[in-house]
């Protein structure tokens, strides 16, 4: 026998709605009977649903938990990355390798040139990428400082770069 869906259960009931006695108008006693698995039906169907939105609400929490986790190791890695290549500056190392050659890291000391543009400093029109709102842009501001332009409220900042592989 074939499990009788909420669905084929409604259409049960509907049936016996529909079929009342001619002679009195009542209807069929074959209705009661639809209803109550009908209910039964459908309390099973909600308690799913029910129990289904609990376990979306806790995979999303424990999503939630892990990207702050997942996060909070970023940047202890990082931090990590930082501290190797200032023991290595500090020691004038520029490069490490385990004896096996399998990995190591390297420093480039000054290799990455970056544009910091301070807090609040504004920038014309010509050294901004789109006029409205003004984005400052570093790629036009930082050709403008290598061409001599003086540019209030930026500067070329020389970093060094670690790698690790």
């Amino acid at each position: 026998m074939t499990a009788l869906t909420l669905f084929d259960l409604a259409q049960q009931v509907r049936e016996s709605v529909n079929q009342a006695d001619p002679e009195t108008g009542e209807i069929i006693e074959a209705y009661a009977d639809n209803r109550a698995l009908f209910e039964q039906k459908a309390v099973a169907c909600v308690a799913y649903a029910k129990e289904e939105e609990a376990t979306i609400a806790s995979a999303k929490s424990m999503l939630k938990d892990m990207a702050a986790k997942v996060d909070a190791r970023e940047r202890r890695l990082e931090r990590f990355r930082a501290y190797v290549a200032d023991c290595m500056r500090a020691t004038g190392v520029t490069e490490v390798k385990h004896e096996s050659g399998l990995f190591g890291a390297k420093l480039y000391p000054d290799r990455d040139e970056s544009v910091e543009i301070e807090e609040g400093a504004t920038f014309p029109p010509a050294l901004c990428n789109d006029p409205k709102p003004p984005t400052p842009s570093k790629t036009k501001i930082k050709a403008a400082i290598k061409a001599g332009e003086a540019v209030a409220g930026a500067r070329i900042v020389r970093k060094d770069r670690l790698t690790i592989g």
